[in-house]
C-alpha cells in the first residue's frame, strides 16, 4: 500500500496523547487540557478528542471545554473535517490541506456556509511538540483573526 492508499498518512505525527500548554485567547488562559489523536478505521479516519478548563473570571464562571474533530477522505478523495463541541458548535471543514513540507495541516470552513468562517491550523514541531491556532473570519473582515492559540507536548506516542 502507498501513501495514496492512506491520504491521512501525512498526519500520523499527531497520533498519540498530548498535554496542552500555553492555551490563550478570547476565553482567557486555560489551566489544563489534553488532546488524544487516533488513527481509526484502518487509517482512513483521524480523530481528535480534546478538553481544556478555563478558570472563573469576573465576566463568567469557570467552564470545561470538550470537543471532537474527525478528519476523513470523502468520495472524491478530498480531505474533510467535522468538529463538534459541548458548547453547541459544529464546524464543517471543507478545505483541509497538509502543509507543503508535511509539517502541518490547515482546516478551513466553506465560504458558502453563512456566518463566521473558522480556520484551524497545526504546525508540527518534531520530535514531540505542536503549535495550533484557531481563527475566525467574520463577515466583512479582510482576514482571519486568531481566537485561540495553544501548544502541545506529546505525553504518549500513538501505537507503532
Amino acid at each position: 500500500m502507498t501513501e495514496a492508499d492512506f491520504p491521512l498518512a501525512p498526519l500520523e505525527y499527531l497520533v498519540g496523547n498530548w498535554n496542552v500548554t500555553n492555551r490563550t485567547g478570547s476565553p482567557g488562559v486555560a489551566t489544563g487540557g489534553e488532546e488524544t489523536w487516533l488513527s481509526e478505521v484502518g487509517g482512513t479516519v483521524l480523530t481528535r478528542r480534546s478538553w481544556c478548563e478555563f478558570p472563573e473570571t469576573p465576566q463568567r464562571p469557570a467552564f470545561r471545554h470538550e470537543d471532537l474533530l474527525v478528519m476523513y477522505v470523502d468520495s472524491e478523495s478530498r480531505l474533510q473535517g467535522v468538529f463538534w463541541d459541548n458548547e453547541g458548535h459544529v464546524h464543517f471543514y471543507r478545505h483541509v490541506q497538509v502543509a507543503v513540507g508535511g509539517d502541518g495541516v490547515r482546516l478551513v470552513t466553506d465560504a458558502a456556509i453563512p456566518g463566521p468562517r473558522q480556520a484551524l491550523e497545526y504546525q508540527f514541531l518534531p520530535p514531540n511538540r505542536t503549535a495550533a491556532v484557531f481563527s475566525l473570519l467574520v463577515p466583512g473582515a479582510p482576514d482571519f483573526k486568531p481566537y485561540l492559540q495553544w501548544e502541545c507536548v506529546r505525553s504518549k506516542p500513538g501505537p507503532a
